[in-house]
């Protein structure tokens, strides 16, 4: 096998765990000997004379070397940390971590194949476990140590070529990164010493947007962090004990101070330990070498749920959509993209509609081709769409409430704004679709979910 490069995000791994149902009671853990079924199961693929049988001259896996990386994720919904809980598996944020696999090798090996993959499974697993001082060496919470070293190597290497400026790259690349991650991480222990969940979301989806834009996104979102940090520490006192009064009336007057006071030194040093670290983040990725730059992505991400919840087949529009919508909503992923029509397409005078789980967003485009929303009504405040014909031209009609608070009447108020459309063919088609839309979010909105279950 070629060079393989694994990323490892924890969100994705708990979610692939729980759709492989792969999660053990404490009655099973219990109850069931894991030693006596590995024996059991060896013994068998062993001694069957039943089963078929492989031979090979020489069988040789070797996958040479892997770039390694775990992305943890700084909060969970409540079902992934009940699995991650008893799995009970700990994980530590790292990255290219560089790992040396020992090839498997068996000469005349004639075997059963679950034998076989039993084998091939033990010695890859052993052969991770004894590379956890590379892995060490490459958390973030130490800086990366074994990165920066290699880093440095390279860059002597290519001096010994003559390469005077890459040796300059090379060291500034792994002082630079072991700086981004030290002040990460440090930032990460800070945040959670605010004691403000909302001012954490809010921390987080600025450093989220800054790793999907990369370069100077990562220096924009240090400034946006700093200033996030500074507004949250001169308003913590008033905010937190506010919030605290709010959900436990008089006593959590005290506990909201608290917080509050707490957060007015916390939140700004996060802050600037944020801004650090996303302005070592920046000069790290204008200084990596042309060996270390990721391969670009073959196509955007796809939309996981379509109707009925089900996995849809992939569209390259839809995805586009998906990835236009987080940029408008903040990086809400709750959020999800239903569809995207053109409803015009002028060359002076183009409108496209985006419809999501929640709001219907109207897309124009201003002289310098750059797309802005002109209306985005939610589907609380919408109360039906279809298609309508006025002086002979096909129109959107879509009836919204003007009191979003106050429950739909026929005889309330309502406003009722028209969006021209190319043909009647497509006007009926997009109202067909929101309308399908808002169907689902009032099954959504008044569906009992088990957390609600729990809570009530």
């Amino acid at each position: 096998m070629k060079r393989l490069t694994v990323q490892i995000e924890e969100t994705l791994l708990w979610k692939l765990l729980q759709f492989f149902d792969f999660q053990q009671s404490e009655s099973d853990i219990e109850n069931i000997s894991e030693t006596g079924m590995e024996s059991n199961r060896d013994v068998t693929a062993v001694t069957s004379v039943h089963l078929k049988r492989y031979y090979f001259g020489t069988l040789k896996i070797d996958i040479h070397r892997m770039m390694l990386s775990m992305l943890t994720a700084s909060e969970l919904s409540r079902d992934l940390k009940v699995l991650k809980k008893s799995l009970g598996v700990p994980l530590v944020r790292f990255a290219d971590a560089q790992v040396d696999l020992e090839p498997f090798i068996r000469y005349h090996p004639f075997e059963t194949s679950a034998f076989l993959l039993e084998s091939i499974q033990h010695h890859f697993t052993e052969e991770l476990k004894s590379q956890a001082a590379s892995i060490l060496g490459s958390v973030d919470f130490l800086g990366n140590p074994l990165g920066f070293f290699n880093d440095v190597a390279e860059g002597v290497s290519g001096l010994l070529e003559g390469n005077v400026g890459g040796l300059l790259k090379n060291v500034t690349h792994g002082v630079s990164n072991s700086a981004a991650k030290v002040t990460g991480s440090l930032s990460d222990g800070v945040g959670v010493a605010t004691l403000d969940n909302h001012h954490q979301k809010i921390r987080q989806q600025i450093r989220f947007s800054s790793e999907a834009s990369g370069g100077s996104g990562h220096l924009k979102a240090g400034f946006k962090a700093l200033g996030h940090g500074l507004f949250g520490g001169l308003t913590s006192i008033v905010a937190q004990t506010y919030s605290g009064i709010a959900e436990d009336g008089f006593e959590g007057f005290f506990t909201g101070l608290g917080k509050g006071v707490v957060g007015t030194v916390t939140k700004p040093v996060a802050g600037v330990l944020d801004f650090a670290a996303g302005a070592a983040s920046a000069v790290r990725d204008t200084s990596r070498s042309s060996s270390r730059v990721q391969p670009s992505r073959v196509r955007k991400p796809r939309v996981c749920q379509g109707p009925g919840g089900l996995l849809p087949a992939y569209s390259e529009e839809i995805a586009s959509g998906q990835k236009y919508l987080h940029k408008i909503n903040d990086n809400n992923y709750n959020e999800i993209c239903i569809a995207v029509e053109v409803l015009r397409g002028g060359r002076d005078d183009t409108l496209r509609a985006l419809i999501s789980s929640e709001h219907v967003y109207l897309l124009a485009k201003n002289p310098r081709d750059k797309e802005y929303v002109i209306l985005d009504p939610s589907f609380d405040e919408l109360i039906n769409c279809r298609a309508v014909i006025q002086e002979g031209k096909p129109y959107l009609m879509l009836t919204m409430k003007t009191d979003t608070d106050g429950a739909y009447s026929e005889t309330g108020p309502k406003k009722s704004p028209l969006v021209r459309c190319d043909t009647e063919r497509i006007a009926q088609k997009v109202s067909q679709q929101i309308n399908y839309a808002k169907v689902l979010y009032d099954e959504v909105k008044h569906t009992l979910s088990i957390e609600t279950d729990r809570q009530g």
